[in-house]
């Protein structure tokens, strides 16, 4: 699992509106991910001490005056950029003109390039990788199961993006599952019982 995700599900989980289960993949990452873990530690640290920062105590009077200094400064922008426009309107047309003579030049480089690179196509096995995974796990049932979990999240939240949901002959299309062997099939049979037990 992407490390960015946690960092977001982190905040989630100070918000309170991180689901149960992604609070415990959130939980079994932050066990092996030191780097994770201290980032959780110092936001956690961030949000105690935000919590006990005392909010000051302005009068009515303050928010009066505050309009009044907030007119006066977006007046004083304005009439600034209104004193500034002549300059930058002499700027622009020679910043115009210098793009446009680097879009001509670039583009009779890449008209008249005699050389073509080909291009490399890498194949990544799914298979392959999900073997070596498995050499990796070794006999540890508890690190399989995490990384089962983990591997079912991140196929769902491709899932969500996808809107498969919305496709109902999705599990009536045969040719889908045709291709599964039998042990992929007993693993999506075991997550269907875990959910509908749950």
């Amino acid at each position: 699992m992407k490390c960015e995700h946690i960092e977001k599900w982190l905040s989630d989980r100070l918000d309170k509106t991180l689901s149960e289960e992604r609070i415990k993949a959130l939980d079994a990452h932050l066990e092996k991910c030191v780097s994770c873990r201290a980032y959780a530690e110092s936001i956690e640290k961030i949000d105690k001490e935000a919590e006990r920062l005392a909010k000051p105590d302005v009068s009515p009077v303050f928010w009066e005056r505050f309009a009044d200094r907030l007119k006066a400064n977006l007046e004083s922008i304005q009439q600034q950029k209104k004193e500034r426009k002549p300059r930058a309107l002499k700027w622009s047309w020679a910043w115009s003109g210098a793009a446009l003579l680097v879009v001509v030049a670039v583009s009779l480089t890449l008209l008249f390039s005699p050389k073509k690179l080909p291009q490399e196509i890498y194949v990544f096995s799914l298979e392959n990788s999900l073997a070596r995974i498995s050499q990796e796990l070794g006999e540890d049932s508890e690190l399989e199961e995490m990384f089962n979990s983990i591997l079912v999240e991140s196929i769902d939240e491709s899932l969500e993006d996808s809107g498969w949901r919305e496709r109902p002959d999705f599990l009536e299309n045969f040719l889908i599952w045709e291709d599964l062997t039998e042990e992929e099939m007993k693993f999506i049979e075991s997550e269907v019982r875990k959910d509908i037990q749950s």
